[in-house]
């Protein structure tokens, strides 16, 4: 274990202190000065060379930071060691040999330890099914009122089975948080459950998607299907409007034959009484 660096000395912790305030108030003066510099604000070029001198400044400090040193991660996981030749370790840390449990074993104890068994499966299994059934027997209307004090039961029971499970997936969560998973099968279970995380994900998504498709579908249809109907009415409309008015032709082409027969007796009757000359 490296000897911890006392006083105001390069890699100390009142130098770390004072280094992080020079990057942060250091930082905000070069962005000052090249504000008033491109904006042109009166004292840009002073304002231009206290900023670059900060920045100068602050690279020069950064010159005397301690490298960063790599811990050495053979201690931890001998199996890293470049002159490690045996199988790698079944335990937790430590960098004994292969005594200890996997850590899938280690899960499989804990999820034993949490009481979460075939039985509580089955029986939450049981519940929905249960819950299932009395939905479908709401369905008959004579048997209401008992379909519903079921269902409400077996909503209850299901609830609390959920909740019974979920309690104990959270605590077995809680557990593994501080376990370090060192082999491929703890890689291995993280990965998969990442993908039916994203997996499922990604489903929800695809059918939020096309119910929302087909719902715009739908009121397209009902707006189209309005459309034609107005369209209809009006053509309806349309052909007594026509017939009115060739009724109304037919009419006035009558009235106007009788009138030229009416006309033209007249003037034959004018024409018959004009006297000889």
């Amino acid at each position: 274990m490296s000897k911890e660096i006392t006083g105001f000395k390069p890699g100390s912790k009142s130098w770390k202190n004072f280094m992080a305030k020079l990057y942060g108030i250091g930082g905000a003066i070069v962005i000052i000065g090249a504000l008033f510099k491109l904006q042109h604000y009166p004292g840009s070029s002073l304002m231009l060379i206290l900023g670059l001198g900060t920045e100068a400044l602050i690279f020069t400090f950064s010159a005397f930071e301690p490298l960063h040193e790599e811990p050495d991660w053979s201690k931890v996981y001998p199996e890293l060691a470049e002159d490690y030749d045996g199988e790698p370790a079944q335990g937790g840390r430590g960098g004994g040999g292969g005594g200890g449990v996997s850590s899938t074993q280690e899960l499989d104890l804990m999820l034993e330890q949490a009481k979460i068994g075939p039985d509580l499966i089955e029986s939450l299994g049981k519940g929905m099914n249960n819950l299932a059934d009395t939905a479908k027997n709401m369905n008959n209307l004579g048997d209401v009122a008992g379909a519903t004090n079921d269902f409400v039961d077996n909503v209850k029971d299901a609830s609390n089975r959920v909740g019974e499970l979920s309690e104990s997936y959270h605590h077995a969560a809680e557990s593994l948080t501080g376990l370090s998973v060192s082999n491929e099968d703890g890689a291995t279970y993280a990965e998969n459950l990442k993908k039916v995380t994203d997996n499922l994900s990604a489903l929800n998504n695809v059918y939020e998607l096309q119910l929302k498709n087909s719902q715009d579908q739908a009121e397209v249809s009902n707006q189209m299907f309005e459309n034609i109907q107005e369209l209809i009415t009006n053509l309806n409309n349309s052909v007594e409007d026509t017939r009115r008015y060739k009724d109304n032709i037919s009419e006035l082409s009558n009235n106007l034959e009788s009138l030229n027969t009416v006309y033209g007796n007249m003037l034959s009757a004018m024409n018959f009484q004009k006297p000889q000359s």
